[in-house]
C-alpha cells in the first residue's frame, strides 16, 4: 500500500495532555495578551494554580517561554 495512503488510514491519536509547565507557560502568554484587566487576572489565577507543583526554576522558565511570545 502506498505510504500517504497508510498513514491517511492509519488510526487517528489525540495529542498527548499539555504538562503543567506548557499550561502555565500558555496562560501566562494569555495574560500578557489578554484584551483588559479582568481576563488578565483570571489567566494569572489559572497560572498560578497549574504552576503549584512546579518548583521555582520551573516556574521562572515558563515566564522566559511566555516573554519570548510577546
Amino acid at each position: 500500500m502506498n505510504p500517504i495512503f497508510k498513514q491517511a488510514l492509519a488510526p487517528w491519536t489525540p495529542p498527548p495532555a499539555p504538562t503543567p509547565a506548557e499550561l502555565v507557560t500558555r496562560a501566562l502568554i494569555l495574560g500578557l495578551t489578554a484584551p483588559d484587566a479582568a481576563r488578565a487576572q483570571e489567566c494569572a489565577d489559572l497560572a498560578e494554580h497549574w504552576a503549584q507543583g512546579l518548583t521555582d526554576a520551573e516556574v521562572e522558565r515558563c515566564k522566559a517561554e511566555a516573554m519570548q511570545y510577546v
